[in-house]
C-alpha cells in the first residue's frame, strides 16, 4: 500500500513554487483567500452514482495520485442519510458526496465496513437498530467508480440503545448500549445465520459471556454481553468501540477523568481467579469525553470535545498520551485507513477532516476530506479489501 510518507517525496519540488505550493501538496488546509476551495451549497443534482448532496467545496490538487482507490462513507444523522466520495490524496476527487443510502433511517450515526465481505455496518440511534447493508464498488458508464447497496436494509439488532458499533477482521460485530451500559458482540455465525434467513434480529438470545458454555446450537443466533458497568469500574457510559481481532477498544463518552477515558479490554476475554468481571485497562484518562475510537498499527486514537475544544487524542501502549489534532469543533466518528491516516468526522463544522498519523505528533495538520451537514460516522472502503470487484 501507498504511504502517505511518499508525499514526501515531493517536497523539494514543491518548495521550488514556494509556501502555498508546498502546503497544498501535503493536503494542509490554507485559508481561503490563499486559494484553497470554499465550502459551498448548491442545488441538489443527481447521477447515476446517486443523488449528489446539497453541500460540496473545491479541492486543489499538486500531485498526481499517490494513494490507493479508496470511498469515504459518511453517516449524517441530521441528514437520515448515508453518503459517500471517492478519495484522492486523502480528499474527496469531486469534492461533493453521493447518495448510499437516503431512505429508511432515522438517526444513522456509528459506521463500520467489512472490507472482507463487502457489508456496512450502521447504528441507527433513533431507530434502535444495527442495520446491515452490502455494499458493492463498480464502474459506471462514463467509466467512473461508484458504490451502490444491495436494496436491501438488514437489521442484525433491534431495540438497542446504541451510537456505535465496529466490525472486526473476523467479522464479529461489536457495539456498546448506552441504556444497559453493556459491551456486546454479535459472532459472525449469528450474523449468517441472519443474512440467509434462517433467523431475525427479533428471535437472537443475549447470553452474558460469563455463563456461556459455549454449548449452544449452531442454529442458535446468539449476541454475548462482554464488558459490564453494573460491575466493571471502566465501563461508567460506553461509547465508542473498536476491535484488532484480539483486543477491544473503547471510550466512555462521560466520566472519563475518573473512569478513563480510552480503555482495553480482549475481545473474546476469560475471567481471572475470584473475579466477577473480566478484566480491562485504562490507557489514558486524559479526557472527560470520548466519542469515536480507532486503532492503528501503532496507537489507540479517540475524540473528545472537552469544553467545547475538539481534537483528537492518541496513545500510546506505554499509556503516553498526546493530542494529536486540535481545532476540531464537535468530532465524533474516526476511521484508520489501514496505512498512515485517520479520518474524523466534525458534526458542528459538517467535514470530514484527514491527519497523518504514522508517527507521533502534537497539532497533526487537518485536510478537509468531505463535507457534509451534521456529519457523524465515517468508514472506508478501498481497492486493496478482499470485497473490492471495480
Amino acid at each position: 500500500m501507498v504511504a502517505r510518507t511518499a508525499l514526501g517525496q515531493l517536497l523539494p519540488m514543491c518548495l521550488q513554487q514556494g509556501l502555498l505550493m508546498a502546503l497544498l501538496c501535503f493536503g494542509t488546509q490554507v485559508p481561503a483567500a490563499a486559494g484553497v476551495g470554499l465550502l459551498a451549497r448548491a442545488r441538489s443534482k443527481s447521477s447515476s452514482a446517486g443523488a449528489v448532496s446539497d453541500d460540496y467545496f473545491n479541492p486543489t490538487f499538486a500531485a498526481p495520485q499517490l494513494t490507493p482507490k479508496q470511498f469515504l462513507m459518511i453517516s449524517s444523522p441530521s441528514e437520515k442519510k448515508i453518503v459517500y466520495t471517492e478519495l484522492k490524496n486523502f480528499k474527496s476527487t469531486t469534492g461533493r458526496t453521493y447518495a448510499l443510502v437516503d431512505s429508511g433511517l432515522t438517526d444513522p450515526r456509528g459506521l463500520s465496513f467489512d472490507g472482507t465481505r463487502g457489508a456496512l455496518y450502521v447504528a441507527d440511534n433513533g431507530a434502535k437498530k444495527i442495520f446491515r447493508y452490502a455494499v458493492t464498488a463498480s464502474q459506471s458508464s462514463d467509466s467512473s467508480l461508484q458504490l451502490a447497496t444491495a436494496g436491501v436494509q438488514l437489521s442484525i439488532m433491534d431495540n438497542v440503545n446504541t451510537s456505535w458499533v465496529f466490525v472486526d477482521l473476523n467479522g464479529d460485530v461489536f457495539y456498546t448500549d448506552e441504556t444497559k451500559n453493556t459491551i456486546n458482540r454479535i459472532p459472525l455465525e449469528t450474523i449468517e445465520l441472519l443474512v440467509s434467513g434462517q433467523a431475525s434480529a427479533s428471535q437472537v438470545s443475549f447470553i452474558s459471556l460469563k455463563s456461556y458454555s459455549g454449548s449452544s446450537s449452531s442454529d442458535d443466533a446468539v449476541a454475548f454481553t462482554i464488558y459490564e458497568g453494573s460491575i466493571n469500574p471502566h465501563v461508567s457510559t460506553p461509547s465508542g468501540v473498536a476491535s484488532d481481532g484480539a483486543r477491544l477498544y473503547w471510550t466512555n463518552a462521560d466520566g472519563g477523568l475518573k473512569n478513563g477515558s480510552s480503555m482495553e479490554g480482549l475481545a473474546n476475554p476469560r475471567l481471572s481467579s475470584g473475579s466477577s468481571y473480566y478484566p480491562s485497562m485504562v490507557l489514558s484518562n486524559a479526557t472527560n469525553t470520548g466519542y469515536g475510537i480507532a486503532k492503528s498499527s501503532k496507537l489507540v486514537f479517540w475524540t473528545s470535545d472537552d469544553g467545547g475544544r475538539g481534537q483528537v487524542n492518541g496513545v500510546t501502549s506505554m499509556g503516553t498520551t498526546f493530542s494529536f489534532a486540535q481545532g476540531l469543533s464537535r468530532p465524533r466518528g474516526i476511521t484508520w485507513d489501514r496505512d498512515q491516516t485517520m479520518y474524523v468526522a466534525d458534526k458542528a463544522a459538517g467535514a470530514v477532516y484527514s491527519l497523518p498519523v504514522g508517527r507521533v505528533m502534537t497539532n497533526a495538520p487537518l485536510t478537509k476530506s468531505a463535507v457534509l451537514t451534521g456529519a457523524y460516522g465515517v468508514a472506508i472502503f478501498g481497492e486493496f479489501d478482499k470485497a473490492w470487484s471495480a
